[in-house]
């Protein structure tokens, strides 16, 4: 890479800044520790009232260009507002409700069709679930159980999806499936009959569904996109929710040093503050480093995602994705430690943040899955930086 590269584009706008800023006053006058708990407990993950405040503020259509009906001018607007969710604990489905259907259904090359769609999920009245994973598939997108079969009205599928993000609040599902053309797309309303979900909580709190079709028949309008070429847009999707949730895991950990710092503060030993320890105070350093260096990866991730070619947008995406990850992992694992043994409990908001970035490490392939990922497509000569400059 030569010295002269412009890396100008990394820093944020006045209006950027202004976002971040807006958006970090919102959630932490709205969302408390106390609130996510009541959030999960009494309401199942989703306070509809919290919810229509997000549409209400324009947040959500922040995170859409303008071509599809919102406002995002950088595309670093989602990264912004995310970060502060992760930093807030957030559970209420922006990404797996939102933007990575809405990234697939924008992939599909049928704007025009969903554009009321797009208007509803940017109100905040409508939540789709893309249903890719499969029993057994791990984090391979390619459907294998679920099959769809042509009919004399349209198409009927049969098959079983698991851990289908925000499945329980959304009225419609994404369905990857296979048919004889190859891998396809169907939309398909949650209340068709044949369709059978079997909800429950993840490990940070959202609501996931295992779902079963049972001669499940919708017309040909269900399908999304050309026949045959499915495949690319649930990757379209995964793209998105990869890339988008490592602002949260960065979130995550700025809370998360925050926490630890304090508490190392009011923790005594042997008279003084744990804090004053050499050796914790070592451990604190190697962690707002690991921050840092993840915060900036965020930068570039944020500044080129939607800029590069779908050729080598794979990679540059699952690169920084396993090393965001990989840190946060780390990250919340030294801050639990930490805290000793009250950083394990249900009371302590350190364990929540633990919990929030292993789910954030499975949910779109782990820090493994995209390191691999990253190895197989890019070129001998691939450079992060230099794939945007």
């Amino acid at each position: 890479m030569s010295n002269d590269t412009d890396t100008s584009g990394l820093a944020l706008t006045e209006d950027e800044s202004q976002l971040e800023a807006s958006v970090a006053r919102f959630v932490s006058g709205e969302y408390s520790f106390e609130h996510y708990r009541r959030t999960v407990r009494e309401h199942q993950s989703m306070n509809w009232s919290f919810w229509r405040q997000v549409a209400d503020l324009g947040l959500i259509g922040a995170c859409f260009p303008e071509d599809l009906q919102g406002y995002a001018q950088s595309g670093k607007e989602p990264f912004l507002i995310l970060e502060q969710f992760g930093q807030g604990l957030v559970v209420e489905p922006l990404v797996s409700g939102v933007l990575v259907p809405g990234a697939l259904l924008a992939a599909s090359g049928e704007r025009e069709r969903f554009t009321d769609v797009f208007g509803g999920l940017m109100s905040g009245e409508r939540l789709l679930a893309l249903a890719w994973a499969e029993p057994g598939q791990r984090f391979d997108p390619s459907p294998v159980t679920v099959r769809a079969t042509t009919t004399g009205g349209g198409w009927r599928l049969n098959g079983r999806k698991s851990t289908v993000l925000a499945a329980p609040r959304a009225d419609t599902l994404l369905v990857s499936a296979v048919t004889e053309d190859g891998p396809s797309v169907f939309l398909v309303s949650k209340d068709t009959a044949g369709v059978e979900l079997v909800g429950y909580q993840t490990l940070d709190g959202q609501r996931a569904a295992d779902i079963r079709f049972n001669e499940v028949d919708v017309d040909h309008e269900a399908l999304v996109g050309n026949i045959g070429h499915g495949l690319a847009l649930v990757q379209a999707g995964l793209d998105q929710g990869a890339g988008l949730t490592c602002a949260e895991a960065v979130g995550a950990m700025s809370a998360a040093l925050a926490l630890t710092v304090d508490y190392t503060q009011t923790r005594k030993q042997f008279g003084q503050s744990i804090a004053s320890f050499q050796a914790i105070q070592h451990r604190l350093a190697n962690m707002a480093i690991e921050l840092e260096y993840s915060r900036a990866m965020l930068q570039l991730l944020s500044s080129g995602m939607n800029r590069l070619p779908q050729s080598g947008r794979g990679a540059f995406i699952s690169g920084i994705r396993s090393k965001i990850l990989g840190c946060a992992r780390y990250f919340v694992s030294e801050a639990v430690q930490l805290h000793g043994g009250i950083g394990v409990t249900d009371e302590a908001s350190i364990s929540h943040y633990f919990r929030k970035v292993t789910a954030l490490d499975l949910a779109w392939g782990d820090a493994r899955q995209h390191l691999e990922r990253y190895r197989s497509e890019r070129s001998a000569d691939y450079d992060l930086v230099a794939a945007l400059y």
